[in-house]
């Protein structure tokens, strides 16, 4: 018999509770309270009360990304038993009602609902290693998304200040032509100096030699002749570029700064290595994916695994229609299936054989091939699996 719990309907700075003793059967009224020390010791009290008369209580919540997350403090540091579900839990519960009525106090009776039909498994904390990657992860893709803005408005300002300046540098964030924005923010500047004096400072800023330099110098000053900028050397355009420039130094060191941190974190775990070992999978890529995959343990098997990245398939039968080929639920973990599926088409562009890109192969060659996408998100499934296998056994990946 499960013990009683207290379900907590959580939402941004306040949530409803209600005790229950077993299914259907409540122990006190659904009541709110807010997300402070006060709040908390009500929740606690009323816990205290339940396990007095029954022995032991469980706290069961829905996870919601950021808000329980005091409330989840609050009880590892009163040192209490709980459980986080997954939101669909109990809206799998609500939706079994002929009525699916949703309201705070209703989907505490709905989380209680999830606690006592199913069987969950009490909440360890990870290590605070792999909570700590999965933090950085998330960080770092924040500072990639800021990067990605940076560049956007670098563009901009390039094509005003420097028009076709994408015709003389495909990529302007290389070493030569980041190196002349930074010292002759306008085209005026370079028309008004010599040949010789960019190709000297190219060969002392740079890692080119002077032969490369020299034509490489020629080359921006014959554009400086032609060039028409669309503003004055003393444009408020000309100062926004400079300090884009500036911006986008700042971020790149920024980002490799913090993906050294996370490799020194990452550099002796056996899971790290592994994932190396896996073609396509290179070091930025191992590190994230841990911190996404978080401690494999907790799952019992493949199936939790590949559904906690909810690339497992959408199941629906009915009559004539099989259920075949539907897409993915997308119910997980998406910055893990994201990972994955960078993981998968890196190792496809790979043309050494390996069972990955083999399986890809044998996907787009059936009699009915698949597209490519959903050729990719299967052989995602498979790597997945692979990784599991590879935890269980402690062994590399073998081709």
């Amino acid at each position: 018999m499960k013990n009683p719990c207290i379900a907590i309907d959580i939402s941004k700075g306040n949530s409803f509770y209600q005790g229950f003793i077993k299914l259907g059967k409540s122990f006190s009224k659904a009541k709110r309270i807010k997300h402070d020390l006060n709040g908390y010791d009500i929740l606690l009290k009323t816990g205290n009360s339940l396990k007095e008369k029954y022995g032991e209580v469980t706290y069961v919540f829905e996870s919601t990304g950021i808000y329980h997350k005091s409330l989840q403090q609050y009880l590892e540091e009163h040192e209490q038993k709980y459980i986080i579900l997954n939101p669909l839990e109990a809206a799998k519960i609500r939706k079994m009602n002929l009525r699916s009525t949703k309201t705070d106090k209703k989907d505490c009776e709905s989380i209680s609902k999830a606690y006592f039909l199913k069987d969950y498994k009490l909440h360890e904390k990870q290590e605070g290693f792999f909570e700590t990657i999965q933090s950085m992860n998330r960080f770092y893709n924040f500072l990639i998304d800021q990067y990605i803005e940076i560049k956007v408005s670098f563009r901009n300002q390039l094509d005003i200040v420097y028009p076709k300046f994408d015709e003389l540098y495909h990529t302007p964030y290389l070493e030569i032509p980041i190196a002349i924005l930074k010292k002759y923010p306008h085209p005026d500047f370079l028309r008004n100096s010599k040949v010789k004096t960019i190709e000297n400072y190219l060969v002392k800023t740079t890692t080119h030699r002077k032969r490369f330099s020299a034509l490489e110098a020629k080359k921006l000053k014959e554009y400086s002749l032609k060039a028409q900028s669309g503003c004055e050397q003393s444009s408020v355009e000309v100062i926004i570029l400079k300090e884009l420039i500036n911006s986008l130094d700042n971020k790149q060191l920024q980002i490799k700064k913090h993906l050294e941190t996370m490799k020194k974190m990452c550099i002796n775990k056996t899971l790290y290595q592994q994932l190396l070992s896996i073609p396509g999978i290179g070091e930025n890529l191992a590190m994230r994916l841990i911190g996404e995959l978080g401690n494999l343990s907790r799952f019992s098997n493949k199936r939790q695994l590949v559904a906690y990245a909810g690339i497992d398939p959408t199941v629906y039968q009915s009559g004539k229609i099989t259920g075949e080929h539907l897409h993915i639920t997308k119910k997980g973990n998406k910055h893990l299936r994201t990972l994955l599926f960078l993981a998968v088409s890196s190792n496809i562009r790979n043309r050494k054989s390996n069972s990955i890109l083999d399986f890809y192969k044998r996907k787009r060659q059936q009699n009915k091939p698949l597209a490519y996408k959903t050729a990719v998100i299967a052989c995602a499934n498979k790597l997945l699996r692979i990784i599991y296998s590879m935890h269980e056994s402690g062994e590399m990946f073998r081709t």
